[in-house]
């Protein structure tokens, strides 16, 4: 916040110093910049040419015909084609005799890769020098270089430079070329531990911001009404990333640009954020309806957003207009409260009242500093004051809002308990008239026994229903096991009765390989003859193992089918086309088995027929076995070969007295009446050993009384005609 601020100042109040005529040799008295603790930043006397030529690093080279530089300008202030590949820097300086007497320190930090030579010799190599600025990788922070005690009275340094280039500068919030610094070891040192005390300080303010986050999500959420609440919320969790990433910054053991300028950029994007919500705030709360200034912010921050990554040139003035007008926005609001005589909001303005007030100071330090040419007094303040600066700027404006948030809370307590006071008198004098109603009371207590002796009666009609009810599903609850129970039991028989299929199998085709060897062996005729009849004997009862271990597993699977829920869900079903469907499916089902059947289909589908609510998959396998059983029966009398008989199946629906009917009716065989009362038998069947299992009407029975509450009857006259009916109630 102190380092944006004193930026801030610098582009609103500053004008840009043209650079100035740098002599020969540079000579250096002190290792300060108007007072800064940072080290002498050197500006000054810097030469350089574009290009590659080692004998550039040598002590004796003449530079005097170079253009002049100073490397620590805005990148966008330097030459352009100094972006555009390798150059060299040299600058030769002279360091006062105090100065000789003792090590220095030098220390470059700078977008770009570079080797530093010092007197001719190469002291420090960054990254790899190419002349492809893309191909150059991301520069890292190295250690600064040591320039001995007892030197040459004029010392020369040469830099052998190439710059990073990479779109994520304009994420950063420094742009400078290269920025070459002499500094004591006291001053290496003051500078980690300002370092160090900067990330304790975010550390201490990112967990009170977090805190003030989480207290005010609770206050939303017990008291919804008060949304301001929410977005102080907002405010305080975006200033808490904030310097969560500043701690994360310094955590970095070794912090490269890559990893910095993204986090660089985070922080601004979050700082400015929070600043947007807490004008929302202040909207909600002194109940301030937002317009078009408030949407205006808003713009200007996804300009600064577009600037900064696309043209990086403007978006420090937008990004310094842009916080000035939210901090006149909160003014402006604070003010109006009060002018609204709105209670408390003289809390909110003395928050406010702190920025505004040290904001005026640092930019009169540093107008003073730049006009005087003195030594800004702020930055040669201890490093604890500007900590402590930097936390009461912060938290002025929080901690303001918190203490109007606070003192609304107890005010609205203090009126609750006033309230509360009120509405104990009242319920005394309501306890004395309900005394008086009692009597009242008695007197209608008599009327209303006599209603509810009525009551009483229809209730325990209504209880004789609902015992049935309760016999009915505990009868299903009862079937529901059963169909479980079935089930298991089914899938235990299946796994030994497939070894049984299986190996009968095989165990035919070795007796017809057994057979085959024995063709071709050398025996007696009589012996053979024996040995063939044993083979062929075992094979047939091989083929009978086979035969009823298949129909075996055909009523494991009819118990499986029979036994299993449908989960489907009730949707309106037309009944017209379900059955129509079904009943070609089902013919030319049959007719895929016997290209010899053939049979009339007749229908009469009753039009405007409503839908029935109905599982379409479950009713389906009802149809389909309803037609598989009727064209099975005309095909057996076809077989019978009666003379002039023409199989026939038809299928009909209509509505009666409020269901829907489907009918389906077949000329074959017939049902005896014995048969016709063990028809919807689990494993009754009619038909031959290994062609039906006995489950298939079972199972459309339950489907269509159970599943779908309606009924299935069957009408059939034995030698001439059957005919099936499902009634659904619509």
């Amino acid at each position: 916040m102190r380092y944006f601020l004193l930026l801030m100042s610098l582009w609103l109040l500053a004008p840009a110093v043209a650079q100035t005529p740098n002599p020969a040799v540079l000579r250096v008295d002190s290792l300060t910049t108007k007072g800064s603790r940072n080290g002498l930043l050197l500006e000054q006397g810097w030469r350089y040419h574009v290009g590659d030529d080692p004998a550039w690093a040598r002590p004796d080279f003449d530079e005097r015909g170079w253009d002049t530089l100073n490397p620590a300008r805005p990148r966008q202030e330097l030459p352009p084609r100094l972006g555009s590949g390798m150059s060299w820097l040299r600058l030769r300086f002279r360091l006062a005799d105090s100065l000789r007497q003792r090590a220095v320190l030098l220390q470059a930090d700078g977008y770009g890769a570079w080797e530093i030579y010092l007197n001719g010799r190469l002291v420090q190599r960054a990254g790899i020098v190419r002349a492809n600025p893309t191909q150059v990788p991301d520069p890292d922070k190295l250690p600064p270089v040591v320039v001995p005690a007892g030197g040459p009275v004029e010392q020369v340094l040469a830099i052998r430079f190439a710059p990073w280039q990479s779109r994520l500068l304009r994420l950063g919030t420094e742009t400078q070329l290269l920025d070459v610094f002499l500094r004591s070891e006291a001053q290496v040192r003051e500078q980690a531990a300002r370092e160090v005390r900067a990330a304790m300080g975010s550390s201490v303010v990112a967990g009170i911001f977090g805190l003030l986050t989480l207290l005010h999500l609770a206050f939303f959420r017990y008291y919804p009404a008060q949304r301001a609440n929410l977005y102080f919320a907002f405010f305080a969790g975006a200033l808490a990333l904030q310097c969560l990433a500043l701690v994360i910054q310094w955590a970095l053991s070794s912090p490269t640009l890559e990893a910095m300028l993204p986090l660089l950029f985070v922080r601004r994007l979050l700082f400015y954020l929070a600043y947007l919500w807490a004008v929302r705030a202040l909207y909600a709360l002194f109940g301030f309806r937002p317009g078009w200034v408030y949407k205006g912010l808003w713009l200007g921050f996804f300009a600064f957003v577009a600037l900064t990554l696309f043209a990086k040139t403007y978006a420090g003035y937008v990004g310094a207009l842009l916080i000035f007008l939210i901090i006149a926005e909160l003014l402006r609001l604070t003010g109006r409260a009060l002018r609204q005589r709105q209670r408390g909001a003289w809390m909110v303005g003395a928050g406010f009242a702190v920025i505004l007030l040290f904001l005026v100071v640092i930019l009169g330090a540093f107008a003073v500093s730049a006009l005087l040419k003195v030594p800004n007094p702020l930055q040669q303040a201890p490093g604890g004051f500007n900590t402590f600066v930097s936390l009461l700027l912060y938290l002025s404006p929080a901690l303001g809002i918190s203490l109007y948030l606070a003192r609304e809370f107890a005010l609205d307590s203090q009126l609750l308990q006033v309230k509360l006071t009120e509405v104990e008198k009242l319920s005394a004098q309501t306890l004395a008239q309900e005394q008086d109603k009692q009597a009242l009371l008695a007197a209608q207590n008599e009327t209303l026994e006599t209603q509810v002796a009525q009551r009483t009666g229809e209730l325990q009609r209504s209880l004789t229903e609902l015992r049935a009810t309760q016999a009915q599903l505990i009868q299903k609850e009862k079937m529901a096991s059963l169909g479980e129970l079935t089930a298991g039991i089914a899938h235990e028989i299946q796994n030994p009765l497939n070894f049984v299929n299986n190996f009968s199998e095989v165990s035919a085709g070795l007796c017809q390989e057994a057979q085959e060897l024995l063709a071709t062996a050398a025996l007696p005729a009589a012996d053979k003859d024996e040995l063939t009849d044993l083979l062929r004997d075992l094979e047939q009862n091989q083929a009978k193992i086979t035969q009823h271990g298949r129909r075996a597993a055909a009523i494991v699977r009819g118990m499986l089918e029979h036994s299993r829920t449908s989960p489907g869900d009730r949707a309106p079903t037309d009944l017209n086309a379900l059955a129509d469907e079904y009943l070609r499916l089902a013919y030319q089902g049959l007719r895929a088995k016997d290209k010899t059947f053939n049979a009339a289909l007749r229908t009469n589908l009753a039009p405007g027929l409503p839908d029935v609510p109905a599982v379409g998959a479950d009713l389906g396998r009802v149809l389909l076995n309803l037609f598989g059983n009727a064209f099975y029966a005309v095909h057996q009398r076809q077989q019978a070969g009666e003379a002039g008989y023409a199989p026939t199946v038809s299928l009909s629906t209509e509505r009666v007295d409020g269901h829907v009917a489907i009918r389906v009716t077949d000329n074959g065989t017939g049902m005896r009446p014995a048969v016709q009362a063990k028809i919807f038998q689990p494993f009754f069947t009619t038909k031959p050993s290994g062609e039906g299992t006995g489950l298939g009407l079972s199972l459309s029975y339950d489907i269509v009384t159970k599943g779908h509450g309606g009924t299935l009857s069957v009408h059939s006259t034995p030698g001439e005609s059957t005919e099936f009916t499902i009634t659904l109630p619509v």
